[in-house]
């Protein structure tokens, strides 16, 4: 059977032959986009000017925050709820939440010949609702069978607040993580230390999204303010970088710490490089036996693993061993980037 699936050179996932998701594709008026992390914006601006772009509420939001002036006034930029099914030209989808960070999405495809083929999106595992399709393009950022992690979330953020207290005793905090993750830190700080969460005015509107859709993410204060003015004067804050923000080459004082599970240890959630700066494996991504996992639970007849960062061969293997489920890696070539988380 043809399974008309696969990701191109651009980045551009193709589902069929009306729909591509995160990239432009002359031939399709149809653009899904699955979340807001640049490596899944490919083409964006193009695509605002030739294609009906479809997202979910959340990433409709959060796009306004970063093209404001632009998309206010643009008619063909449609957000849309879970679940609920949706035409794009002779086809139907629906969104579903991946987990990956508030608004991500998985796109799932009925075909006008029935057949029902998806995208992951980028996505975390355990999932309470992985969508169900006949053939399936999934991510493989962490693709690898070294990308094993022997420690669960739960342990990981139980280690990212033991280390954040003890360090706080020493002087401040520096935080530095992806969109989705470094909500997520503060969500898990909110309420826990006494010390003031500074963040640039950019970083406090796209946190002010994820509370007006119900995320307990705690208060931040604004760079330049008072209060925050006074905090750093104390050497007592915790300060917040992420998309836009440059952190500091060297601090004259305090802990840095990166969050992400790429080139982490597989048995420890903290990597320590000195007694100021750490690396903690708080990931919105599944571990290659998660990803296992998922494509499992899709049932899938047909798999490619997505070969952006190179592993799609080595996940598309271990698809066809461990699952005894038809799998190929992507047509496009693979390159190598900073993990996503």
């Amino acid at each position: 059977m043809n399974f008309p699936i696969d990701v191109l050179e651009s980045g551009a996932v193709v589902l069929g032959t009306e729909i591509v998701c995160d990239g432009f594709l002359s031939d399709r008026r149809v653009r899904i986009q699955s979340h807001i992390h640049d490596d899944h914006m490919g083409g964006f601006d193009t695509s605002k000017g030739f294609q009906d772009l479809y997202m979910s509420e959340e990433t409709h939001n959060l796009l306004l925050v970063e093209f404001n002036a632009d998309l206010l006034v643009r008619d063909n930029l449609h957000p849309l709820p879970y679940n609920r099914s949706t035409r794009a030209e002779s086809s139907y989808f629906r969104l579903l939440p991946s987990g990956h960070m508030p608004g991500a999405v998985q796109i799932e495809v009925q075909l006008n010949s029935g057949m029902r083929v998806g995208y992951s999106g980028d996505f975390q595992w355990p999932l309470d609702e992985p969508m169900e399709v006949d053939a399936l393009v999934v991510d493989s950022t962490y693709g690898s069978p070294q990308s094993i992690r022997e420690y669960t979330q739960a342990e990981a953020e139980t280690r990212f607040l033991e280390l954040v207290f003890a360090k706080l005793k020493e002087g401040s905090i520096h935080i530095k993580a992806h969109r989705g993750t470094i909500q997520r830190a503060v969500q898990l700080l909110g309420g826990e230390i006494d010390a003031t969460v500074i963040c640039s005015s950019r970083l406090a509107s796209e946190i002010s999204v994820y509370q007006r859709f119900g995320s307990s993410v705690g208060s931040v204060v604004l760079i330049g303010s008072d209060l925050a003015s006074s905090a750093v004067a104390d050497h007592r804050y915790v300060r917040l970088y992420c998309k836009g923000d440059k952190s500091p080459d060297q601090l004259p004082e305090g802990t840095m710490i990166t969050l992400s599970a790429y080139m982490a240890r597989r048995d420890d959630p903290v990597l320590e490089y000195s007694d100021r700066a750490y690396r903690v494996a708080l990931s919105n991504h599944a571990d290659f036996l998660g990803t296992l996992d998922y494509v499992r639970a899709t049932g899938a007849k047909y798999v490619v693993a997505d070969n952006t960062r190179g592993h799609g061969v080595e996940l598309a293997q271990a698809i066809r061993e461990r699952l005894n489920i038809d799998a190929r890696p992507s047509t496009n070539s693979s390159s190598h980037e900073w993990g996503a988380g």
